[in-house]
C-alpha cells in the first residue's frame, strides 16, 4: 500500500517518539543509507517488544509493505525516515521502496524484552586413532646332514618346536598369517608370521556450555605447564645470576565459543577448539630446566547454523611412524640374509580429531527440565531438641 506524507504535527510526535523509543547503539541514517542493500537481499533486525528503530534513505520512500501487522508496525515519520515497532513477539518481514533506489527487504525479529536468551552448547570432541601396528617375523632352522650342526631363530631356536618324529609343532596363538615351508629339503625350514591391527576412537571430552547471547564461554580439560622466563634487564652482581619467574601455558582441551542469535531458528556461531599435548622430543634445556614443547591442533571458525543441527569439524590430523627392529646381534645386519635372523615391526601412529558442535536456543523464563538439577528436600531437623526447649510446645512440630 501506499503511506501519504504525515503532517507537520504528527511528523513531530514521529520524531518524539523516534527520540524516545530508538534503541542506544545504533548506526547513524547516513550509514544506514548508504549500507542499503541490493534487490532481494535480506537484512535482519533484532528488536524486542516496546522497542523501535528508525530507518533513513536518501531518495525518497514511495511505498511500505508490512506482511504481519501484529508482530511490527511501520510508521512513516517524514518522505526520507521511517520507524519500525515491535509490538509482538514473532517474525515478520518490512519492504521498502523508494525512488531510483531498488527495494529493501527487512527480516524483523520481535522477541521478549526482559529476556536475554541463551544459546547451549553440546560439544563432543573425538580423537579417530588410526594406528596401524605391522610385525613381521621370520623364524628359520637350518640342520646338518650329519646332525651335528643346528642354526635356529624365533620358534626354532630350540628344540621343543621339533618332535622326535620330524614333525614341526607350530605355536598356539600365531599370527594372522602363517606361512611354513621346508623349500624341499631336510635341512632348512622357515616360519613367516605377518599382522596388522588398527587402532580405535577414543572420545576426549564431552562439555556442555551455556552462554548468553553475543556472550562468551571457555571450557579447559587439562593443565598448566610451568616455563622459567629470566627477567631482562636487570644486571646482576659478578656470579649473581638474572632472577628467573615462572609462568604457566595451559594445554589439553580447550574450547571457546561465542553464539549470536539471529533468529529463533539460526544462530551465528564462533567456535575455537583446541587439542595440544607436551612434546618431550623437542624439548630444550633452559637454566638447568628441561622445557617440553607443545604439540597442538586447533581450529577457529564462524558458521551460521541452525538451532538443534549439527556441525562437524575435521581434518586435523597428527602422523607418527617407527620402525622397531630385533634379531641376532651382527647376524641381523647381514645384507639379504639378515631378515632370517631379526623381526621388523612398524608402528604408524595415526589421529584425526574430530568436532562436533550442536548449539540450541535456551530461554532463561522457560527453562527445560534437561537444565534443571533434581534436588530431593532434607526433611532432617537437627536442631529440633534445641528448639523444643526455648520455644512453646505448641509452635514446634515434628515433620510429615
Amino acid at each position: 500500500m501506499t503511506l501519504p506524507r504525515c503532517p507537520s504535527t504528527a511528523a513531530q510526535f514521529a520524531a518524539l517518539v523516534l527520540l524516545t523509543c530508538s534503541l542506544p547503539g545504533l548506526a547513524p541514517r547516513a550509514a544506514a543509507a548508504q549500507s542499503a542493500p541490493a534487490t532481494d537481499s535480506i537484512v535482519r533486525i533484532s528488536l524486542s517488544i516496546g522497542r523501535s528503530l528508525p530507518l533513513s534513505t536518501v531518495d525518497p520512500i514511495i511505498k511500505v509493505a508490512v506482511a504481519n501487522p501484529e508482530v511490527a508496525t511501520v510508521i512513516v515519520v517524514t518522505e526520507r525516515d521511517v520507524l519500525i515497532s515491535g509490538k509482538a513477539l514473532g517474525e515478520t518481514d518490512v519492504v521498502l521502496w523508494a525512488t531510483n533506489r531498488p527495494r529493501v527487504h527487512y527480516r524483523v525479529s520481535v522477541r521478549a524484552p526482559s529476556d536475554r536468551r541463551m544459546v547451549l552448547l553440546s560439544v563432543r570432541l573425538a580423537e579417530v586413532r588410526r594406528d596401524v601396528l605391522r610385525q613381521i617375523g621370520v623364524s628359520g632352522l637350518h640342520t646338518s646332514d650329519k646332525g651335528n650342526t643346528r642354526v635356529g631363530t624365533g620358534i626354532f631356536k630350540s628344540d621343543d618346536a621339533r618332535n622326535a618324529d620330524g614333525t614341526v609343532t607350530l605355536p598356539p596363538e600365531g599370527k594372522f598369517l602363517s606361512v611354513l615351508s621346508d623349500f624341499g629339503t631336510k635341512q632348512f625350514l622357515a616360519f613367516l608370521e605377518a599382522e596388522e591391527q588398527n587402532g580405535r576412537a577414543r572420545l576426549l571430552a564431552e562439555p556442555n556450555l551455556l552462554a548468553a547471547d553475543r556472550d562468551s564461554a571457555s571450557f579447559l580439560a587439562g593443565g598448566e605447564l610451568p616455563i622459567p622466563v629470566v627477567q631482562a634487564g636487570i644486571a646482576g652482581g659478578a656470579g649473581v645470576q638474572a632472577p628467573v619467574t615462572i609462568q604457566y601455558r595451559e594445554f589439553g582441551v580447550r574450547l571457546r565459543f561465542a553464539p549470536n542469535i539471529l533468529s529463533d531458528s539460526v544462530i551465528t556461531l564462533y567456535v575455537r577448539p583446541e587439542v595440544s599435548s607436551l612434546d618431550y622430543s623437542n624439548a630444550v634445556t633452559l637454566s638447568g630446566f628441561r622445557i617440553p614443547a607443545l604439540r597442538s591442533r586447533r581450529v577457529e571458525s564462524s558458521v551460521d547454523i541452525r538451532r538443534d543441527q549439527s556441525v562437524i569439524l575435521s581434518g586435523l590430523f597428527n602422523e607418527e611412524r617407527e620402525r622397531v627392529r630385533s634379531g641376532i646381534p651382527f647376524l641381523m645386519n647381514i645384507p639379504i640374509l639378515g631378515s632370517l635372523f631379526s623381526s621388523s615391526r612398524w608402528q604408524s601412529s595415526e589421529t584425526e580429531l574430530l568436532v562436533i558442535v550442536t548449539p540450541s536456543i535456551v530461554d532463561p523464563a522457560n527453562v527445560g527440565d534437561e537444565l534443571r538439577l533434581p534436588l530431593l528436600r532434607d526433611m532432617r531437623t537437627p536442631a529440633l531438641d534445641v528448639l523444643k526447649k526455648r520455644l512453646p510446645a505448641d509452635s514446634v512440630r515434628k515433620p510429615q
